[in-house]
């Protein structure tokens, strides 16, 4: 395989690659962009090979930790915030430990492409058959870092890259532009469906693991190898902490069960359920492989039995989950009745869309599948549950286009998330206390306010003191700026966003690339500022030439009648003899300009910047 077709592979899929600050820091100046990725493709090789310590690959963990796992003010209050960081970083710790093993001999550009496009899958979407974009509220684990399913993955986009055939014949319509989630989830999903078909039936037994035993826990991480579970416990080390400790909440590891069923030989194969144990006297946790780790329903009784003779456990932790147990039975009644168009209890109704359902990190699948056939408006005028009917507001599980007249269940939801405030009718629109209280939240919802509120004094003041706490914000973090178009429409924010980081032009309104203070200040911190600019200003000669002045390179942006303007391009070639190949034809072959070139690469002893 040419690895110099697969970085100029994710040069053309990541165009923002070349420019990022992590290869802009590797490069050195002689170097174009296939050499400067290489480049930093070979020092990311050579960070994760020397991560070969425990310590130094804990540090190396603790980065990508701090980076891509969910935060705690990203997560819901109603739902246990540690137990979902702790997955992701479980999840995320499998992908590490695969990308950076040695005995993997993918070549990085591949490891890249399928951790780049592992990070952007969230959780799976059954009826499209693919993973969900995932953005930094995404509570839902890493995709399982199944390393058969992997391999496939990267010898598939290998093949695709190198123009060799790929002979599965249903991937015949992808091409080596499609995403890593596209790929993955066709063999995923074909894995999935061969793992199904090899169990005969749900009988099966409980097989013990005991606590402290290394030999144990290695047969358990081997019983459980491509099985696509999804279950951390996959992995020998994370095995070995469960059972033998140190454990997260077990500090010492604990039993562990697992129910097995036939597979086609008639094998105790296919793992159905799991029970983690902290010590031999309290559940850690309960996981099957459904969906978020949920239970099958084809489950439900043999775990409640499989309860119910633990004993030696203590009976409140038992109870809590046989409690849960009858969830799923009431949740399986509520599916019967929604397939049958038989009305809900009140309480049912309450449930279904207040509940925590399942045993997984989160809520069973079957509950969105419910909620899909059930007609969300007519469940929410049927019940009345203040806090339910604020609900649905907080979560916009109401149809687009939902107008809300009662004034203590809007003010409410605006006050959990402002969002609720599309549901606000005309009249509440016009209510201060609700306005006020949207505005102090988000100063742009005062555009949706009435005229006279737009016009109060007291919330035109508030919607002022918002302003200034975005322009804050982008101080500490520009990344801030892409949380909404009004910013991208605000020069005042986007003045203060570029002056933090000048690809924050790339998301400014059509209007603002053409404004010409706005380009000035991005040039100042880049000439490259100068590819976001208008068409209209890249054929501005001062703006041109005060692009160039920072790099000579940012000529290739310039309009076609600047790219033929002597005293342009000799300002470019001053600053770096390179960018002669973005003149024109003509000025290419210009002897006044070559000689200038001559003579700056004559000054330059380790070669023209690029």
């Amino acid at each position: 395989m040419d690895d110099y077709a697969g970085i100029e592979f994710l040069d053309k899929l990541y165009q923002n690659l070349y420019m990022s600050d992590e290869v802009q820091h590797t490069k050195e100046n002689k170097d174009n962009r296939k050499e400067a990725i290489q480049k930093y493709m070979d020092r990311l090789e050579r960070v994760h090979s020397k991560a070969d310590t425990e310590h130094k690959k804990e540090l190396l963990e603790k980065l990508y930790y701090d980076k891509y796992v969910i935060k705690e003010d990203n997560i819901s209050d109603w739902l246990n915030k540690q137990d979902i960081i702790n997955t992701q970083k479980k999840s995320l710790k499998m992908w590490l430990e695969y990308l950076t093993d040695n005995t993997t001999s993918y070549p990085m550009w591949a490891k890249y492409w399928a951790f780049q496009g592992m990070l952007k899958m969230g959780s799976y979407d059954e009826s499209k058959e693919i993973y969900l974009k995932r953005d930094k509220k995404t509570m839902a684990p890493f995709v399982s870092a199944n390393p058969e399913i992997i391999a496939k993955s990267i010898e598939t986009i290998m093949k695709l890259v190198n123009g060799e055939e790929v002979k599965e014949d249903t991937l015949e319509k992808i091409n080596k532009m499609d995403s890593f989630n596209k790929i993955y989830s066709f063999f995923e999903k074909k894995y999935k469906k061969n793992i199904i078909e090899k169990s005969n039936s749900n009988n099966g037994f409980w097989k013990k693991y005991n606590q402290g035993n290394r030999e144990d826990a290695i047969k358990l991480s081997k019983s459980l190898e491509n099985m696509n579970t999804g279950w951390c416990t996959a992995s020998e080390d994370m095995a070995i902490y469960q059972i033998c400790g140190p454990y997260n909440d077990a500090p010492k590891g604990g039993d562990f069960y697992v129910y097995y069923t036939k597979d086609k030989e008639n094998k105790y194969n296919i793992p159905r359920i799991a029970i983690r144990l902290i010590n031999n006297d309290i559940i850690g946790e309960i996981r099957g492989i459904e969906d978020g780790q949920n239970l099958e329903e084809s489950m439900i009784e043999v775990l409640e039995n499989k309860l119910k003779e633990m004993s030696f456990l203590e009976s409140e932790d038992v109870n809590k989950y046989l409690e849960k147990v009858d969830d799923l039975r009431e949740l399986t009644l509520i599916g019967k009745k929604t397939e049958k168009n038989e009305a809900l209890t009140t309480e049912e109704l309450d449930h279904l869309y207040s509940k925590r359902y399942g045993f997984g990190w989160n809520q069973d699948p079957k509950v969105s599948k419910i909620k899909e056939k059930r007609n969300i408006l007519d469940d929410y005028n049927s019940t009345d549950n203040k806090k339910l009917k604020e609900m649905f507001l907080k979560f916009s599980l109401l149809p687009k286009g939902t107008i809300i007249d009662d004034k203590d269940i809007v003010l409410d939801a605006v006050k959990s998330n402002v969002s609720a405030i599309i549901y606000a009718s005309e009249k509440l629109l016009n209510d201060k206390e609700i306005m006020l209280e949207a505005v102090k939240q988000n100063y742009f919802t005062i555009e949706l306010a009435s005229e006279e509120l737009q016009n109060d004094k007291e919330i035109l003041l508030e919607a002022a003191k918002q302003k200034e706490k975005v322009i804050e914000h982008i101080k500490r973090d520009y990344s801030v700026f892409f949380l909404s178009k009004k910013f991208c429409e605000d020069k005042e924010i986007v003045l203060e966003a570029i002056k933090q980081n000048y690809n924050a032009l790339r998301h400014a309104s059509k209007e603002l690339r053409n404004d010409r203070e706005v380009i000035l200040e991005a040039i100042k911190q880049s000439g490259y500022a100068l590819q976001f600019a208008s068409k209209e200003l890249q054929n501005d000669k001062e703006i041109v030439l005060e692009a160039i002045k920072q790099s000579g390179s940012a000529l290739q942006f310039a309009s076609k009648e600047l790219q033929n303007d002597k005293e342009v391009v000799l300002e470019a070639i001053k600053q770096n003899a390179f960018a002669l190949r973005f003149a024109s034809e003509e000025l290419q072959n210009n002897p006044d300009i070559l000689k200038t070139v001559g003579e700056q690469e004559k000054n330059v002893n380790r070669g023209p910047r690029l």
